[in-house]
């Protein structure tokens, strides 16, 4: 099969103002996460087309500008048009990878022999992976997962939710009207031992025998506690006897700052056999750092962004390289909330591939009646379902097109194609979601 077009299709993630659609509105570009960048690419097998599509979330904490991600997904589209993909490959994300880099290399001139430890502008790499990998697993009419799946991975259960703890003094109350916690609760700014401390022992004395199916805690340390604090933290836990709770732990992200050798030991001894986990996630930027932490692999949890590390491949070889390394925790997917339908499609995916997937964070709110891609992932008993069909079993939606395109272009063999052109093209080609919404009218 051989990628006969690629197009790059910049969507804000909601309906735009007359003010931008005139281009007047600077100040909004300046907000990259408002914003996804699509890479879509068409194959042609013998006549027969398909198509593959992959989302960019450019953000400030991988070094991304809207501005920046746009130009690397248009030099990226180019390249892979021309690019074959062999029917019979034994390893197809392997195989995406490698085109990948390839067309790094070309872009930046190294040269294919060249090392690259870590790809620019990685948001838009990981989008061309998922875009070509969704285009050879609708050619074999498999999901994503199943191109390269861990053995007898089960569903992805446990979900992170980062909402409840923002306002404990809220989420108290609740809980003694009645309200139930489920999967993960992550608490993303930072927080002092002493903070944390009398937030655990607070909402476990709230639940009391509440609340099953609350599966643990994670907490962001931001590489600013002491050993003291450490301990005094821990000490302040198993005091309490709170965490004897079945099923429910307690994960502490970064306490200490990274080349803290003796201050990580010491806390390792401390947990030995208790709930509470430390997890990593600094530096942990695929492979290469993960050797960096081959000492703390067999003691911590890892968090990792595939958006920031840069491919999907490079994920599942940053998992590899850990459990060559005696890890035996579970890893963190994260980078999702806030995201569109297709990215959370692309991590539910990724995580159904990998063995120690143990945390998944995603948002599952609803979406305004203009959607940008349809059909989307769901939430059934704590469980995330993917939509059955082959790839993302996913497309672009009519009316989010319509409404929020920023700009396309696209190539084929020849060079690009006009704007309008590619315009009306893929309107033909995107799901038409006006049945959904019949109340939404087109202009």
């Amino acid at each position: 099969m051989q990628i006969i077009n690629a197009s790059v299709v910049v969507l804000k993630n909601r309906p735009m103002s007359a003010q931008e659609r005139e281009g007047k509105d600077r100040a909004a570009k300046s907000l990259p996460e408002k914003y996804s960048v699509f890479i879509e690419v068409i194959g042609d097998d013998e006549g027969e087309v398909f198509a593959g599509l992959g989302e960019a979330r450019p953000t400030r904490a991988s070094d991304e500008t809207l501005a920046s991600a746009t130009r690397y997904a248009r030099k990226m589209a180019r390249c892979l048009v021309g690019r074959t993909l062999r029917k019979d490959s034994e390893s197809p994300v392997r195989e995406v990878n490698d085109i990948t880099d390839e067309i790094i290399c070309d872009i930046s001139g190294i040269g294919n022999n060249g090392i690259i430890e870590r790809r620019p502008n990685p948001s838009v790499c990981f989008a061309a992976e998922c875009a070509v990998l969704d285009l050879m697993a609708r050619h074999r009419g498999v999901s994503i997962t199943e191109l390269d799946a861990c053995p007898n991975k089960g569903s992805v259960q446990r979900n992170v939710f980062n909402d409840p703890l923002r306002d404990i003094e809220k989420l108290l109350p609740g809980i003694d009207d009645g309200k139930q916690l489920q999967g993960w609760l992550r608490l993303g700014r930072r927080i002092s031992g002493d903070e944390a401390a009398a937030l655990i022992n607070s909402l476990m004395f709230t639940l009391g025998d509440g609340s099953p199916d609350l599966s643990g805690i994670i907490l962001n340390a931001g590489q600013r506690w002491s050993p003291a604090e450490w301990e005094e933290f821990c000490d302040s836990l198993n005091l309490t006897d709170l965490l004897a709770k079945p099923n429910v732990s307690v994960v502490v992200e970064d306490p200490f700052p990274e080349d803290a050798d003796t201050f990580y030991q010491q806390a390792f001894e401390k947990i030995e056999g208790s709930p509470i986990r430390i997890m990593l996630s600094a530096p942990v930027w695929g492979p290469e750092s993960i050797k960096k932490l081959a000492p703390y692999l067999p003691h911590v949890d890892l968090k990792v962004i595939p958006q920031r590390v840069g491919g999907y491949h490079d994920v599942l070889e940053a998992e590899r390289e850990a459990q060559a390394h005696g890890f035996k925790g579970g890893i963190f997917l994260a980078g999702v909330n806030g995201t569109t339908n297709l990215n959370t499609l692309a991590m539910v995916s990724l995580a159904g591939a990998m063995c120690h997937c143990r945390y998944f964070s995603t948002s599952f709110r609803k979406e305004d009646k203009v959607r940008l891609v349809y059909p989307h992932a769901e939430l059934d008993d704590n469980v995330i379902r993917l939509p059955e069909g082959p790839g993302f079993a996913a497309n672009l939606c009519r009316s989010g097109v319509r409404r929020r395109l920023v700009s396309i272009n696209a190539y084929d063999a020849d060079g690009s194609i006009r704007a309008g052109s590619a315009r009306r093209a893929l309107l033909e080609r995107v799901y038409d979601d006006r049945a959904l919404h019949p109340e939404v009218s087109e202009k």
